[in-house]
C-alpha cells in the first residue's frame, strides 16, 4: 500500500482505490474531454475522498479522540481513532466533519482562484455556484486554460454532490452515522435508512441514473439485514 502523513496523520491507501478511481472516471465522464478529462476527474475524486477522511480525522482528534490513521480503499475510506473516549455529540461531529471538509474544498481552493483570475470576488463566486450544475461563462474560458476549468468543475460538482450524497439518511452513509447517533432504537434507524434507500433507487430508475440505482439498492439490502438482525 501507498502511505504518507498529512497533518500529522498517517494515510495509507490500497490499490484497490486506484481501480476504482479509474472505473468511475471513465463511466461519468465517457472520453467527453479524452483521457486528460478522464485523468482530471479521478484526481479531483480522490482530493475529494481525501478531504472527507482529513474532516473526520482533525476534528476526532480535537474532540479527544485520540490518534487518527485514514484508510483509502475502494469507493470511500475509514478514519480510526479511539471513539469510545468520544461523547455522543463528540461523535456526530466528528461524523459530519467529513462531508463539511469536502464540501469546504472547493471554497477554499477554487474560489479564491476563480476570483483572482476574474479580478471579482463577487463574480468569482457566482462563477464557483455555477460550476456546481456546470455552468462555465465564457469569460472565464477567455482568462484561463480550458483543463484548469475543466478541474476546477469537477473538484467542485465532486465535492458537493458527493458530500450531499453522504449526508443522506442512510446507513452507513455519513448521515446515517449521524442518525444512529441521534436515536436510541437501531431497529428503528434501519427502518428509516431502508425506506429512504427504497425511496431513492425508485427516483434514480425512473431518472435512468442506473449507478445510482445499483448504490441504492445495496443500501437498502445492507439495511434490510441489519433491520432483521438488530
Amino acid at each position: 500500500m501507498f502511505s504518507f502523513t498529512l497533518f500529522r496523520v498517517p494515510v495509507s491507501i490500497h490499490p484497490s482505490l486506484w481501480v476504482m478511481l479509474v472505473l468511475l472516471s471513465v463511466f461519468f465522464t465517457g472520453f467527453a474531454a479524452g483521457l486528460a478529462g478522464v485523468a482530471l476527474f479521478g484526481v479531483a475524486l480522490f482530493f475529494c475522498l481525501l478531504a472527507h477522511e482529513v474532516g473526520h480525522a482533525l476534528v476526532g482528534q480535537w474532540l479527544g479522540g485520540g490518534r487518527a490513521q485514514i484508510f483509502l480503499a475502494w469507493l470511500g475510506g475509514d478514519c480510526c481513532n479511539e471513539t469510545a473516549r468520544l461523547t455522543r455529540t463528540g461523535g456526530i461531529l466528528m461524523t459530519a466533519a467529513g462531508p463539511m471538509a469536502s464540501m469546504l474544498l472547493p471554497l477554499v481552493v477554487v474560489f479564491p482562484f476563480m476570483a483572482y483570475m476574474l479580478s471579482d470576488i463577487g463574480q468569482g463566486l457566482l462563477v464557483t455556484c455555477g460550476l456546481i450544475v456546470g455552468n462555465v461563462p465564457q469569460a472565464l474560458l477567455d482568462v484561463c486554460p480550458p483543463m484548469v476549468v475543466l478541474f476546477a468543475m469537477y473538484l467542485v460538482r465532486i465535492c458537493v454532490w458527493w458530500s450531499l450524497l453522504n449526508l443522506l439518511p442512510i446507513y452507513p452513509l455519513d448521515g446515517g452515522q449521524i442518525m444512529h447517533g441521534l436515536m436510541s432504537s437501531p431497529h428503528t434507524m434501519h427502518r428509516i435508512s431502508l425506506a429512504f434507500a427504497c425511496g431513492l433507487a425508485f427516483f434514480f430508475g425512473v431518472s435512468g441514473s442506473w449507478w445510482m440505482v445499483f448504490v441504492m439498492a445495496s443500501l437498502a439490502v445492507f439495511n434490510y439485514h441489519c433491520m432483521k438482525h438488530s
